[in-house]
């Protein structure tokens, strides 16, 4: 059996979160009686089911791959517990093996750090950035003024600048998996380009700040360019924020930055958030 060395563990879980993916490390920490391998056995496992190194093999490696899709699943790790015994054991997984023994694997999982793309650093963008590095999320900006420049390296993140066009084609590459992508740039039509070129991607979520009305144009011109009501739903906010009664610039980005908060943690609060309600009304309820 290969054996995962630290330098291989390192990179093969780095790989992961590069692309924004999460991942576990499955360590066998504790062994009584006869099994398949010793303590301190390792594998990872990605959240997309590919595993580097082993710990056993079989159905007792088949079982460890599940329960750690399960802890990445819950963002949460968790100590499981194997017989080899052949017959049942209280709180153990029977593996079907009859090595004799039990084994507990700790599952720990990995996950990326939080990600952003705002496109449009003016009088909301700004202070969003600002805000959304305080939550501890790395940003990377795009726009079209020269003078954001200043301002991403005043806010100490990664800018690019260029004509709309130019922009347009560079969120493909900018925005990865599982990113938050907040079109608030403020011109129609480029907000529309925007919005349409980050549905594209695998970003998590697309956030365009807007009226309802704009929303309402913009979700029936998807629709008619053949993007499913599906995943409209699920990935586009919009208009975004919560119904905090915000005003000014500040404010609005206080309410789409505590949105986004709400939506990490699963927690149900008021949004703003129209597409739902406007896809069911354009297809008659189906998506």
């Amino acid at each position: 059996m290969s054996v995962l060395g630290d330098d291989s563990l390192v990179s093969s879980i780095l790989e992961y979160l590069e692309k924004g993916m999460r991942a576990a490390l499955c360590q066998v920490v504790h062994k009584e009686g006869s099994a398949p391998r010793d303590v301190g056995a390792r594998m990872v496992v990605g959240e997309d089911g590919r595993r580097v190194g082993t710990i056993g093999g079989g159905t007792f490696e088949a079982e460890v791959v599940l329960e750690a899709l399960k802890a990445i699943e819950e963002g949460r790790p968790r100590l499981a517990k194997y017989s080899f015994a052949g017959r049942p054991v209280e709180g153990a997984k029977d593996t079907g093996l009859i090595c004799g023994g039990l084994l507990w694997v700790y599952i720990d999982v990995f996950t990326p750090k939080p990600r952003a793309v705002v496109i449009g650093l003016g009088n909301v963008g700004g202070p969003l950035t600002r805000i959304l590095k305080l939550l501890g999320f790395e940003i990377y900006a795009l726009d079209t003024d020269g003078k954001s420049e200043k301002l991403a390296e005043e806010l100490g993140v990664p800018v690019f600048v260029g004509t709309v066009e130019e922009v347009a084609s560079k969120i493909r590459g900018a925005a990865r998996r599982g990113d938050h992508v907040f079109v608030v740039y403020g011109v129609i039509e480029a907000d529309y380009l925007f919005v349409r070129e980050s549905l594209k991607t695998e970003a998590s979520t697309v956030w365009l700040l807007g009226s309802r009305r704009k929303v309402a144009e913009f979700v029936k011109r998807l629709v008619s360019e053949g993007f499913k009501g599906e995943d409209l739903v699920k990935r586009l906010r919009a208009p975004i924020g919560l119904d905090l009664g915000a005003d000014t610039p500040e404010e609005i980005a206080v309410s789409v930055a505590a949105e986004l908060v709400a939506l990490r943690r699963g927690v149900s609060v008021k949004s703003l958030n129209a597409v739902p309600q406007l896809v069911a009304e354009l297809t008659g309820g189906t998506t």
